[in-house]
């Protein structure tokens, strides 16, 4: 027996397929005959966040894509030189650096650090080594290099963290680059004959805006060690973390004390992040944490306790993905990027709950930054523009 409801259903059906009302008002007619469903509606709740979340997505991505349509040209400068490259092991700032360098010079020879530098140079003679940091490069090697008349260059990157093993490794080089505009004049103080302040920057092709899996996609996103400053602000925003869509990743995580509150936040047994997968989820996260390491960390070489003002790779590589930002601040940062527009800051963890909470939900102004902070690290933030002023300054 038909029911005075089931009756009402299929007369609205069928004035729908009659066109005798718009499709719009038959259905929300229909939708107010038919009783609650909890199963229709969690439906309808996730195809309506769906849709929201992909044309939000999409115009990050179409944003991003106008911003790199209009990117600034690579340096058109060139020098005729040979150049040895000592790599350090950190993939993203070695394969940005060679890269720039076979662009702007001659011919490239990269090279691990345990090879036999000095014995290769005898044969193809290189009219420059660079080392990256230098620590796994043997002195011998520096001196034996500078003996055959070969100018040798350390660029530090690990300042004022390794500050004690720096001491001993910069007066073996003829000039000295850093990153941390704080250790020039100690560098010089040491006896360092040419000290000069150069930026890390971003690898343009391992960090740059990209389509990803729903996978990668996520609120907020922190991809560093669990070194004890940062595990002590995130013990003091876990609770805020723990209501979002969050993923922590990196060493050391499970020092935390409500680790388990944020257990299923944080990725298991990952040490390492490839550079390719770290982008990856710096282009699906809203907002990407930036923390800097203490100068004072336990774990640290910093005897004479040198104070950090330089920003790290960190910085760049977020905003190179077209990535939104939430950094400490640093003294070298406004230099660099427009604090509240190329990037965002926060100074407590109350700071960056207000502030995380107010970007989550103003999707606009996010983006806008994120944009602008692109923007910037493309003009002025990669290595192939580091290195052009590198090679200015040594071959004027």
């Amino acid at each position: 027996m038909k029911t005075k409801r089931s009756v009402r259903k299929v007369a609205l059906k069928s004035k729908l397929k009659s066109g005798k009302k718009t499709r719009w008002k038959i259905r929300r007619k229909i939708q107010s005959i038919i009783p609650h469903n909890p199963i229709t509606n969690g439906y309808e709740i996730g195809r309506r966040d769906g849709y929201t979340h992909g044309t939000q997505y999409g115009f990050h991505l179409g944003g991003c894509e106008a911003v790199m349509g209009k990117g600034a040209p690579e340096p058109e400068a060139h020098w005729d030189v040979h150049v040895f490259y000592v790599k350090e092991g950190f993939v993203s700032l070695d394969d940005g650096i060679i890269a720039a360098l076979q662009k702007l010079v001659r011919v490239v020879t990269p090279l691990h650090e345990g090879e036999d530098a000095a014995s290769m140079a005898a044969q193809l003679r290189p009219d420059l080594v660079i080392a990256l940091n230098g620590t796994r490069f043997p002195s011998a090697q520096v001196d034996a290099l500078r003996a055959q008349g070969i100018r040798t260059v350390v660029w530090t990157v690990d300042d004022p963290y390794h500050s004690d093993i720096s001491a001993v490794l910069a007066p073996h080089y003829d000039i000295v680059f850093t990153h941390e505009m704080n250790c020039v004049a100690w560098y010089k103080e040491l006896g360092c004959a040419q000290v000069h302040y150069l930026p890390l920057a971003a690898a343009m092709h391992l960090y740059a805006p990209k389509r990803v899996e729903m996978t990668y996609h996520t609120d907020i996103c922190f991809i560093a060690n669990g070194f004890w400053n940062r595990i002590a602000f995130i013990e003091q925003v876990a609770p805020f973390l723990a209501q979002k869509k969050t993923m922590i990743a990196g060493w050391w995580w499970d020092r935390l004390g409500n680790y388990e509150l944020l257990r299923d936040k944080i990725k298991p047994n990952i040490n390492w992040m490839p550079p390719e997968e770290t982008a990856s989820f710096y282009n699906g996260a809203k907002i990407v944490i930036n923390l800097h390491r203490s100068d004072q960390d336990p774990a640290n070489f910093n005897s004479r306790g040198i104070i950090g003002h330089s920003i790290n790779p960190r910085t760049y590589e977020i905003c190179a993905s077209g990535a939104f930002q939430l950094t400490d601040s640093r003294t070298d940062l406004p230099q660099l990027y427009v604090p509240g527009r190329e990037i965002a800051t926060y100074e407590s963890p109350q700071d960056f709950i207000e502030k995380a909470s107010y970007y989550l939900e103003h999707d606009e102004e996010r983006e806008a930054i994120a944009f602008r902070g692109l923007r910037r690290t493309m003009e002025q933030h990669t290595y192939s523009k580091r290195l052009l002023t590198m090679l200015q300054l040594l071959f004027p």
